[in-house]
């Protein structure tokens, strides 16, 4: 498991927050997280109450 991964773990479980992220890691993460809405591991809602942003379909 990368450090990418870490970091999704956390803001998944709540105990990151999504502006205590690195930028350099944002985009990554973000493509982490829209593949577990993908798989349905976490909603849409989630990844939008996690990084503030709607989820872009095509990344």
């Amino acid at each position: 498991m990368g450090v990418n991964e870490i970091w999704a773990n956390r803001l998944v479980a709540g105990t990151q927050m999504w502006n205590k992220v690195p930028a350099s890691r944002k985009e990554t993460i973000k493509e982490i997280l829209a593949q577990r809405v993908a798989d349905g591991k976490i909603s849409a809602e989630r990844f939008v109450e996690i990084t503030g942003e709607p989820l872009d379909i095509n990344m």
